[in-house]
């Protein structure tokens, strides 16, 4: 039964017009009267409406899923039943199925594929804390606003569909179905997944992975055949991405992401990381994934298809369960004969602006669409919390606003943003400054993937990760380069305190010898160089302060005792002065600016004590208080070691608003050097934690000097 524009439902819902038909419900664009705002109602067709198992089911479904409260998630307001007509209002949603911008503009990249598909896992990963699964993600079910959000609909109805006798939406959702949903089988969060894997492959290649004439065909192809290689279809997409796709689809539901959750995870990975080393096959050994059909589940599978046989709907592969599908083939809906919407649909660019990911939360992709009549002033406020901030202020470049940039205290990763001052969707003018708090962390960092990578590369991205506290393990690897990390302990990806140790294994040929390093620790200089030469390493030493170890006596080793260490590699040993004398110490004149690598540029400099070279450290801060001249200055920093070399520890493009600011890490003592452009701008020299001492330059020159 079609309700005509002017009904009144319930006494409260206005319907002004059909918007679609899908294989459970007729979809309209209502007002709620009580209320003053637009809704969607979604009607059940006439076939359910006398089903009673179906509609205590529906109510059911519909209610739980009500209480589903997410960003990302279409909101269900209310159900009910007015006579014949059993109706859910929802949140009503101006813009376009996922399928829609498919057709329009695939494939995507893969920075808009990870947007898009991080924003579906976050909605799955809601509603399946909640209990509830979809068993229904397909592009025809995923919306998307003029503001650029992600919005999954359906959840409720799915599933009461889908605990009914066989539809024909269910057979045009089956180009998404889970093996399991194909044969019958036991559904749970992980076909969601899977869904969402087949929608993936499809927003980077344009199309689905299995076709064919029936269901029959479709369901043997999603249990019987391997996922077709979707780089034959678009060479450009990502190996991080690829191994992605192929977790989440994977024919047992056992190798897949077992939740949404790990799922996000990777997804974050994939932005920077495009190797896809990160991805972990849940069961290795394995050799095929191919899930072999019994003729058990072939004669189930038939069985349905004679039924809808039976029952008339032959037009299998063609009935997708969309509104918009549904309408492109009746011809009779406003949509088709609306040439104004048309158009205005193809305003939407799926090329537009990647706002990025963040764990476990809601990442918002925001296309670049034009309104008309709206000024060319104008941008709409990309949502930026839970973005990285690197992301964040990608996104604000790209929109032509400027962010400040507030430190602070939170439970989430250090440099995810975690609130804006001005609210996602509003528009405001370009140009403008927008403040975002982004947090500081929690002390924990997560363990980067350094499998693969040399021993000095990966010190360096441990250390840029806040992580220090790194020792080594050798092991014969004929057939792996020398020098090369093969392992870690923790694995990549765990979360640790940047205090905690990380071993590193690391290859050797099998002409080398390693030999497990003495504990020199307390013994004499000689006695020290004695042992270490014995075992056939080449000793360096170095003298410190220490409170710990009297003077002469061995206070700190680069590599402890009881690590595998290769024999004829140099060792640093490290002598005590005895404890640290407090007091001032002037600093020396100096007129010149520091340079790298220059061994006697810090001549002002107070010595390092013990406490940095064995890595004792607490939170320091490093001031960057010049404001730039320029709009924008690229900001480094830089530590530098006991040598004199300089190691990046911090580069960021940072708008001229933001200033002054710090950079906060973590030590004890030593020097810092802050670069505007690569030039120099200021020295810092820390003690026991505090600012010691600093030095600002001009151009080169020394320009003020104060403790």
């Amino acid at each position: 039964m079609k309700l005509e524009s002017g009904t009144l439902v319930n006494g409260r819902y206005r319907i002004e017009n059909q918007i679609g038909i899908g294989g459970t419900a007729v979809v309209y664009k209502a007002t709620d009267e009580k209320l003053g705002r637009v809704v969607t109602l979604k009607t059940l067709r006439e076939e359910y409406v006398d089903n009673k198992e179906f509609i205590k089911r529906f109510t059911t479904e519909a209610q739980a899923a009500a209480r589903l409260n997410h960003p990302n998630i279409v909101s269900a307001y209310d159900v009910g039943r007015d006579g014949d007509i059993c109706y859910i209002i929802m949140e009503y949603i101006d813009g376009y199925t996922l399928k829609e911008l498919i057709r329009k503009s695939a494939p995507f990249t893969n920075e808009e594929t990870l947007g898009v598909a991080l924003q579906i896992a976050a909605a799955l990963d809601a509603a399946h804390s909640n209990n509830i699964v979809h068993r229904d993600i397909k592009p025809q079910n995923i919306l998307v606003t003029k503001e650029g959000n992600i919005k999954v609909t359906d959840f409720g109805i799915a599933r009461a569909a889908s605990s009914s006798t066989l539809t024909t939406e269910q057979m045009g959702s089956a180009h998404y179905f889970s093996p399991e949903q194909a044969r019958g089988g036991f559904v749970d969060n992980k076909s969601d997944i899977y869904s969402l894997g087949i929608v993936m492959f499809e927003m980077l290649t344009g199309k689905v992975p299995f076709d064919g004439d029936s269901p029959v065909a479709l369901a043997i192809k999603h249990m019987d055949q391997p996922l077709p290689d979707i780089r034959t279809l678009n060479p450009d997409v990502s190996l991080s991405l690829i191994k992605i796709i192929k977790k989440a689809t994977a024919k047992r539901s056992g190798e897949r992401y077992q939740s949404a959750k790990e799922l996000i995870a990777d997804l974050r990975r994939a932005v920077n990381d495009k190797s896809g080393n990160f991805v972990r096959d849940n069961n290795p050994d394995r050799t095929s994934h191919t899930i072999v059909m019994t003729p058990e589940d072939r004669k189930v599978i038939r069985e349905k298809s004679k039924q809808l046989d039976r029952q008339g709907h032959n037009n299998y592969g063609r009935h997708t369960g969309s509104a918009n599908d549904d309408r492109r083939r009746t011809g009779k809906t406003e949509r088709t004969t609306s040439r104004q919407e048309d158009e205005e649909s193809k305003k939407f660019v799926i090329g537009g602006v990647l706002t990025g990911v963040a764990i476990v939360a809601v990442i918002t992709l925001v296309f670049a669409f034009i309104i008309g009549g709206s000024s060319s002033k104008d941008v709409v406020m990309p949502q930026l919390v839970d973005l990285t901030q690197e992301l964040a202020e990608k996104s604000a470049k790209e929109n032509g606003i400027f962010l400040d940039i507030e430190l602070v205290e939170s439970d989430e990763l250090q440099g995810v943003v975690v609130g804006q001052d001005v609210e996602a969707g509003k528009k405001i003018s370009k140009g403008d400054t927008v403040k975002i708090q982004v947090s500081k962390g929690n002390g924990e960092v997560e363990l980067p993937d350094v499998v693969g990578d040399s021993m000095d590369d990966a010190q360096k991205k441990l250390k840029e990760a806040g992580i220090t506290n790194v020792n080594f393990s050798l092991q014969q690897s004929p057939n792996i380069p020398s020098g090369t990390v093969i392992s870690t302990t923790p694995d990549a990806g765990t979360m640790i305190n940047v205090d905690d140790e990380v071993v590193l294994y690391v290859s050797i040929s099998d002409t080398e010898e390693t030999v497990q390093v003495e504990d020199v620790l307390g013994k004499s200089e000689a006695e020290a160089v004695k042992i270490l030469e014995e075992q056939g390493f080449v000793v360096k030493t170095d003298k410190v302060a220490s409170d710990e170890y009297a003077a002469g006596q061995v206070c700190a080793q680069s590599k402890d005792g009881g690590f595998e260490a290769l024999k004829g590699s140099a060792i640093m040993i490290y002598i005590s002065t005895g404890p640290k004398e407090i007091k001032a110490e002037e600093p020396a004149p100096e007129t010149e600016a520091p340079k790298a690598n220059d061994n006697n540029s810090n001549s002002n400099v107070k010595s390092v004590d013990y406490n940095d070279a064995v890595g004792r450290k607490s939170t320091i801060s490093i001031p960057v208080t010049k404001v730039p001249d320029e709009d924008k200055v690229n900001v480094k920093i830089t530590e530098v070691g006991l040598d004199g070399t300089e190691t990046v520890v911090y580069q960021k493009e940072i708008s001229k608003s933001s200033f002054p600011y710090s950079y906060t890490t973590e030590g004890s003592g030593g020097t810092y050097n802050v670069y505007y452009d690569d030039k120099i701008s200021a020295v810092h020299n820390f003690d026991d934690g505090g600012l010691a001492s600093s030095n600002y330059y001009e151009d080169g020159k020394l320009v003020d000097s104060g403790n």
